[in-house]
């Protein structure tokens, strides 16, 4: 599957930093929402035993609060998570309740091998195997199809990934789907698709790899999901025939991975305008079978032919980046409902264009500097924006710097930088409309080292960072000599990735297993009695 260009939302064009790439997209995106309809906004830190850094926010309004993490509001039960971070207990819950799921079984830790492989072969092949209690697909092994295979599975998750509780259970053909629910609603819909590149008769699938990761970064919630040739990825290509120096035909798609996860480079298709009823009945009814849950994402294995479907996971934290930037298809707006649904108070509230440097307040936090960051609250009123461009002596002149002090004088938000002809773009925004239109005045004026010949207007209405930057443009060569670096960069990561790999697949790697599990546990019990 190809990927097109990002299809944004008007609002968050350009209002979406770096820092709020990736996993941090529904924090960001859900926390700015409210920001701009005027909740106040808190971001801080939370104590753990493991003292990783563990970063909460919380949106309020006069008389009440709500804490978030991530997607996750405090609407949501603790007892709704518990659930859901079993995958057993999921499957409990939703066939007590009637919500269709696939046949199968868990399996503790103390379980022996020889009993979970002698009720894989009474299930059935295909199978699916996976542990009870891992995220993002990890060591999700599916459509396994011989018990040889399920074996090398089933070691792969219990002793190199050390996940010993597992669930073996009925492989479900049909096309993965990640349904949002909030407020028993269905608010979107995607179809995830396994990671996968498409052939153009020349490059390898080695380099058709690289090749869609790099497009992949342009995308704000793909920015780091890239698809990593890892054991299931090589084993897929070598039992349908193929190497990672392969060279696919023209228009060839060739699958990388069976599960569909988005963090493990799976493509996001949006549905949600085309789900039918029924599925939409199964995820709410998934969610209404789980106590407490008031937000979801359920995860379906959909027969498209037969309009059925069987629910594989519930999440009380759906990631909102496939929704929110779809490789393919309609954005939507989950952030939106999200507030909706805490704070309906706010529904007819106008969003500003503003908004907020999250980078500055991150890092405090991330340096412990600072447990707790306020963010200052957006300007009350509509906001009005305009774009001069200024000619004339203005480059290296000290311009900019004087232009960006009679914009926070005037307390206006916006931006000055260089255009390659030698004028000056600069973009001013504020709730005093008159006092907008009056600035090209000042454009005009400049300061004493400037000869400003000419200013010309035009409107502007894309989002602006509160606060007035210089923004630098860099050149065409110092752009180019990153990318060279860049591609340096990912040719050493694969080196070492590659000699890891080899020595993880190492038959003395494969011996030692059992050994480093006991060690591990040892480790983890010595680690528990220090911070009892």
């Amino acid at each position: 599957m190809e990927i097109n260009d990002v299809n944004w939302l008007p609002h968050l064009k350009n209002a979406v930093p770096i820092t709020g790439f990736g996993k941090k997209l529904s924090m960001y995106t859900i926390a700015l929402e409210g920001w701009r309809r005027g909740l106040k906004l808190k971001f801080y830190t939370i104590d753990n035993p493991e003292n990783k850094l563990k970063i909460r926010y919380s949106l309020s309004t006069e008389d009440r609060e709500h804490k978030f993490e991530s997607s996750k509001g405090d609407k949501t039960t603790e007892l709704a998570y518990e659930i859901c971070d079993n995958k057993f207990l999921t499957k409990e819950y939703l066939s007590k309740a009637g919500v269709p799921t696939p046949e199968g079984k868990r399996f503790s830790e103390e379980t022996q091998d020889e009993e979970i492989i002698n009720y894989a072969n009474t299930l059935g092949f295909p199978l699916v195997l996976k542990p009870t209690n891992a995220n993002g697909g990890k060591g999700v092994f599916s459509d396994i199809h011989s018990i040889e295979s399920f074996k090398d599975a089933l070691n792969y998750v219990r002793y190199e990934l050390n996940y010993m509780e597992v669930i073996v259970e009925t492989y479900v053909a049909g096309n993965e789907y990640r349904v949002v629910v909030v407020d028993n609603k269905v608010v979107g819909a995607l179809n995830r698709v396994p990671a996968n590149v498409t052939g153009n008769g020349t490059d390898t699938i080695r380099q058709l790899i690289r090749k869609k990761n790099s497009v992949r970064k342009g995308n704000p919630h793909l920015k780091s999901r890239n698809i990593k040739i890892d054991k299931p990825v090589t084993e897929l290509l070598k039992a349908n025939g193929y190497s990672l120096d392969s060279i696919p035909k023209e228009g060839e798609e060739i699958p990388l991975r069976l599960t569909s996860n988005l963090s493990t480079g799976g493509d996001s298709v949006d549905l949600t305008d085309v789900l039918s009823p029924e599925l939409k009945k199964i995820a709410i009814d998934g969610t209404k079978a789980i106590p407490g849950l008031t937000v979801s994402g359920m995860d379906m294995i959909v027969n498209d032919k037969n309009n059925s479907g069987v629910i594989i996971e519930a999440n009380t934290r759906p990631g909102l980046g496939g929704h929110l930037f779809p490789v393919q298809g309609k954005p939507r707006d989950i952030p939106k409902d999200i507030i909706d649904f805490y704070f309906p108070e706010t529904k007819n509230i106008k969003r500003s264009s503003l908004y907020f440097d999250f980078n500055s307040i991150l890092e405090p936090l991330q340096n412990r500097t600072a447990d707790t960051v306020e963010v200052s609250p957006v300007s009350q009123g509509e906001i009005f924006a305009k774009k001069y461009i200024v000619s004339g002596k203005v480059q290296n002149v000290g311009y900019k710097v004087w232009i960006k002090r009679q914009a926070l004088l005037r307390r206006m938000h916006g931006f000055a930088e260089d255009i390659e002809d030698g004028s000056i773009s600069i973009v001013v925004a504020g709730t005093d409309e008159n006092a907008i239109n009056e600035f090209k005045n000042v454009c005009l004026e400049g300061n004493p080292k400037s000869e400003v010949s000419n200013v010309t207007e035009e409107p502007w209405d894309a989002p602006l960072k509160i606060g007035f930057e210089i923004n630098k443009k860099r050149s065409t060569e110092e752009i180019e000599q990153l990318e060279l670096d860049n591609i340096q960069m990912e040719k050493e990561l694969h080196f070492y990735k590659k000699r890891y790999g080899q020595i993880k697949t190492s038959r003395f790697w494969r011996s030692t297993a059992p050994f480093r599990y006991v060690i591990d546990k040892v480790k983890n019990f010595i680690r528990s009695l220090k911070i009892t």
